[in-house]
């Protein structure tokens, strides 16, 4: 049962991680579409803007 218990934590510890970082992303892709759109357009790829709609950030 311990060991169950160890790696119980250990996923709980990734899963919060991982949230974190969706937080984080989010405010980073609001922050990014905020920015003028002729800049995004230089500096972001197409793989970058399909990422970013998927946060909600639609770069025409």
């Amino acid at each position: 049962m311990q060991k169950w218990s160890n790696g119980a934590k250990k996923r709980l510890t990734e899963i919060r991680a991982a949230e974190d970082g969706e937080q984080d992303m989010r405010a980073m892709a609001a922050a990014i579409g905020k920015l003028p759109h002729g800049q995004l357009k230089k500096i972001l790829t197409e793989d970058i803007v399909a990422i970013l709609a998927k946060y909600g950030v639609v770069i025409a």
